[in-house]
């Protein structure tokens, strides 16, 4: 719940907007397309529910840069008529995106912000100066950042709450089910190079949600809010959602994370010892499964593969279940779906 006496501040990031989205009828199995809209909507609408006082987005509002004119025109009409609410949307655009957006009339509204090159936009909310600095997806940003910085110095001041917002990998993040932990490098920002006088560093396009810190004095805050749905298998486990942002009138900033709904993902590998499509159909019915959930099935050898016909399998599943197959022997696999 916000605080009505603070400034609210919705950040989320990575809602990868065209993600095995349908843009015409000849298929007619499950999509998880429309599943990244409805998580993008409800974040919206929640926006708007809860009165926030302004909405931020990290990057990756697309899952891809040459982005279908249907897709376009499903996000900017939400963005639309989300910014003729009256609250205020920033979005940088991250790497999916190739640092920029689709060009679009909507994108012209007064409560939409786009950095579109590094910028600081400001905001005077409740009282308080907000000052937003941003820059689009930089490859090579270990190299760029402290030049970035220090002219972000000279434009914010010393007055007012100051945000970084961006769409880049910092040192000690994790990613994956290994937990990988990144370290500095050419594509990869130092934690030490983060200084200057900003209360708090925003970023997309790392997909688990996570906090770090700066080594600084005091430390400050790096929010990862993570993905608004999962993009792959390897985020099976992983919480999906957004953040509020709180800033009190002593500036101090706390945080909320607030998960989403996503399908439960479930791996199944079919046994090497497989030998005809009766055997396969019971092992992979055995388990109990929530009907909106996605199955991804393993399957270990071309010999099980001969055997394996999705068209007899998918009755046997519930009707609202998306199967995707995966077929182990083929070093890079193209996963297909059902």
């Amino acid at each position: 719940m916000v605080n009505n006496h603070n400034v609210n501040i919705l950040f989320f990031a990575d809602s990868h907007l065209g993600f095995d989205f349908p843009v015409g009828n000849r298929s007619k199995r499950v999509r998880r397309g429309p599943d990244f809209f409805r998580n993008f909507r409800h974040i919206l609408d929640m926006a708007r529910h809860q009165k926030v006082d302004l909405v931020i987005h990290g990057g990756d509002l697309f899952d891809r840069s040459q982005v279908h004119p249907k897709i376009v025109n499903r996000a900017y009409d939400a963005l639309f008529a989300f910014a003729e609410s009256g609250i205020p949307l920033v979005i940088v655009p991250g790497n999916h995106d190739r640092s920029t957006l689709p060009t679009g009339l909507f994108l012209q509204h007064r409560n939409l912000h786009i950095f579109r090159e590094p910028a600081v936009f400001r905001f005077h909310i409740k009282g308080h100066d907000i000052n937003v600095a941003g820059f689009p997806f930089v490859r090579n940003i270990g190299r760029e950042i402290e030049h970035l910085l220090r002219n972000f110095q000279d434009q914010i001041g010393s007055e007012g709450t100051s945000l970084l917002l961006m769409h880049q990998t910092v040192e000690d993040v994790v990613v994956g089910p290994s937990n990988y932990t990144f370290r500095p490098g050419p594509q990869v920002i130092g934690l030490s190079q983060l200084v200057g006088s900003f209360h708090a560093y925003l970023s997309g396009h790392i997909h688990p949600h996570q906090i770090l810190w700066t080594p600084t004095s005091p430390p400050r805050p790096i929010f990862y809010p993570g993905s608004i749905e999962r993009t792959s298998f390897a985020e099976c486990k992983e919480t999906k959602g957004y953040l509020i942002l709180s800033i009190d009138r002593q500036e101090k900033l706390q945080h909320h994370f607030q998960p989403l709904p996503t399908r439960p993902m479930y791996t199944l590998q079919l046994d090497i010892e497989m030998v005809d499509q009766k055997s396969i159909i019971e092992q992979i019915t055995v388990a109990p499964y929530d009907e909106n959930g996605v199955l991804r099935i393993r399957i270990p050898s071309p010999q099980i593969a001969a055997q394996f016909k999705i068209q007899h399998i998918r009755p046997h599943l519930p009707a609202k279940m998306i199967i995707e197959t995966q077929h182990l022997w083929i070093r890079r696999d193209k996963v297909k779906y059902s």
